[in-house]
Parts: structure tokens; sequence; C-alpha cells
């Protein structure tokens, strides 16, 4: 074998592991490399015992439906897949009788269909619920797959389990990656995460809008350098910040050791406010350049009210009634309970009853302890706020 095909092979598999459709090139240099028509690579579900193809060159839909469908039931490879080690070798000339090969509809009927005469197959990676396989097929024109055939590839066979296991560990990684996004965009608070320059490399959703607040030059686009730079003590949208958040981030960011957690009042134009806690997650480098890679987690809490699934919780898990619902969610802003019975159009005796059952009901006793039950549930339940 040339080192041209070769190279292309090993290429490819690598570059698959990132790039959809490079392991078809891989295969095509292997189909070009054994004389074969067909390549794919075969997953077999060992508890069904069911067969997909997940990449291959010459791929024809209607012939694997046929396949899966009709004649897997008859390919003579199947009792040959349980004995095979990682990196053996079935070849159908070798393993398989040439009075089966003419008797069996797999090969009369199916493979002959499809213009191919021998198949070849390496199981590639073995794990409880699976296996991988190479898989090669020869034209009818052409001589059935030898020993010397399967010797000539073994060098692929390492390269393709290594591409496999690093393309696996890349989807399960991205699935992690997708997973945490979201999760992140569901708290009901802020999150943003800035480099010590005050780049920003993460934010979930109801940390985007902060970005600007926090640090406009952190906006004027990637890559950008710009030192370390506040607005006073203001922010973007009319927000007043008690501190600004640069000498902030500054402080925690200051080198050789982790420093402690330090935070902001912030207070918006509609008198909303915020509290934003800056903390550094890993200690800046010092003397060594380059390697300065601390990273800053900013929490904003901008509280958005009582979430509409609360009333709703809070019967399912503690039996309240409409009335105490509402005592509690006022109680839980932080509205005492004179304004509270103002608000709902009720007697005081009336709230002292309600609450009662309210402790009762939850197994709280003051409340403080009812604030806390239920701000740890708005936690929970809140939606990413969307500005």
């Amino acid at each position: 074998m040339t080192e041209e095909p070769m190279h292309e092979t090993i290429r490819s598999l690598y570059q698959g592991i990132f790039e959809t459709g490079a392991w078809q090139r891989s295969l095509a240099a292997l189909c070009h490399a054994s004389a074969s028509t067909n390549a794919s690579l075969v997953v077999r579900d060992r508890a069904q015992d069911r067969v997909a193809i997940t990449h291959a060159v010459s791929y024809i839909p209607e012939a694997m439906d046929a396949y899966t469908a009709y004649y897997y039931q008859f390919d003579p490879s199947r009792p040959f897949a349980d004995r095979l080690g990682v990196g053996d070798w079935y070849i159908d000339h070798r393993d398989v009788s040439e009075d089966v090969m003419r008797a069996s509809p797999f090969y009369g009927e199916f493979l002959r269909g499809l213009d191919v005469s021998s198949v070849m197959s390496c199981l590639i990676d073995r794990h409880p619920a699976y296996e991988v396989y190479l898989t090669l097929q020869r034209p009818l024109d052409g001589e059935g797959y030898a020993e010397e055939d399967a010797r000539a590839l073994d060098w692929a066979i390492p390269h393709l389990r290594e591409a496999v296991a690093m393309r696996e560990r890349m989807q399960e990684l991205a699935g992690r990656s997708r997973l945490s996004e979201g999760v992140l965009d569901r708290l009901p608070f802020g999150v943003v995460i800035f480099d010590a320059g005050g780049k920003p490399l993460l934010a979930n959703l109801s940390g985007e809008p902060w970005v600007r607040r926090l640090m406009p030059v952190a906006t004027v686009g990637p890559g950008d350098n710009a030192p370390l730079h506040g607005n006073g003590n203001g922010g973007a949208d009319g927000w007043r910040f008690s501190r600004p958040f640069a000498e902030v981030m500054r402080a925690v960011s200051a080198p050789g050791a982790l420093q402690p957690a330090q935070g902001i009042q912030a207070t918006g134009a509609d008198g909303r406010a915020a509290q934003i806690v800056i903390l550094a997650l890993t200690p800046s480098a010092q003397g060594m350049p380059g390697m300065e890679s601390q990273t800053v987690l900013v929490a904003i809490h901008d509280h958005q009210g009582t979430p509409r699934a609360m009333p709703a919780l809070l019967r399912e898990l503690y039996s309240l009634t409409p009335a105490e619902t509402r005592l509690a969610a006022l109680l839980t802003q932080g509205v005492g309970l004179p304004d509270a019975c103002a608000q709902l159009g009720i007697k005081r005796e009336t709230s002292r009853t309600q609450l009662k059952s309210i402790f009762s009901k939850t197994r709280t006793g003051t409340q403080a302890q009812l604030a806390h039950l239920l701000t740890r549930l708005s936690m929970l339940l809140s939606e990413p706020a969307r500005y």
C-alpha cells in the first residue's frame, strides 16, 4: 500500500472527530487501498442483535433497510461475531465455505443485487452494550478477500479504534455541555464569567444583559485586549452600582492567591434592586507570561417577584389554600403582616389564623423560617430573566 492512502486514511479519521463527513474520506481511502467498492462502520446492538451503519461509502438506504428487515437473519457472518476478539477479522472466503455462500440468500439474492461478491469485517471495539465493526465489500468482478488483504489493513485498526473512542468522548462532552448550558439558562439568577482582563467568557440568559452593564468595554469586539476600566459607579440601562465593577474585578483578581468574594449593590432606573457577588475561580500565575488564566465568576440576583408556578407547588407540597398562598407570598417578599392584611383586604385576626395554618402545614415556626423555605422554592421555579 502506498503512503498517500495511509496518510489520507489517518488524517481523515482524526479530522472526523470534529468534522462531519471526514470519516467518509477515510473509508474511501481504505476502499481504494483494498480494491473494495463499499466500506462502512457498523454498530451492532448486542442486546437486541441489531445493526446500524454510522458512516459509509456507497451507502444505499434501501439496501440497508432490506438487510435489517429480512436478510440479516441469513447473514453467515453472524455466528462469528461473538467469537471475534478486538482487532480480529472475519473473511467470508476463509471462514465460510463456498457451498454455504452459494446457497445463502444473503449472497445469492442480496449481495448479488448490489453487485457485491465478498465481505470482510474487523471488530474495531467491543463494549458491554454494543460493538463497532469496519466492513468492506468487493464487486462481483473482483477476487474474494483473503488473509493477506486483512493483514494489509491491520495498521488502520488502532487508528480507527482511537478515532471512534475520541469521537464518542467528544459527543459525550458536547452532550454534557448542552446539558450544562440548559441548566445555567434555567437558573433564576445571572451568571457571567470574565477573564482577568474583563473579557466575557460565558453568560447564561439572565446574565447576558449584565455583561454590558458591568463591563461596557467588554462589548467592543471579540479578542479586544483593552485594559479594565469602569464607568464610574454606573452601568448601562441606568443602573447604578455601590462600587465601580472594574475596581472590584481588580481586587478579586489580585495575583498570588485566591481573594475573598466581594459584593456590589445595584439599583436600576426603575428602582429595582440587584445584588452582585464577584469571586475569583482560579489563582493567576505570577511571573509567567501567557499563563494569566484567572477567571472571575459574577452572580447577579435580580428579584423578579413570586414565580407563577409557586401557588400550584405550594398546593401540591403543603396543601395551602389560595388565600394562604397569597399571604405567604407577600410575607416572603418582606411585606409585614399589617401591610399584607391591607393589600389582601383581610382582617388582622384572619391573617393570624391563616399564618398559623401556614406554619403548621409547612412545618415552620416563624416568618423568617417560612421566608427561607419559600425563597429556596422560588429559586428552583423562577424563569430566567429575559431582557
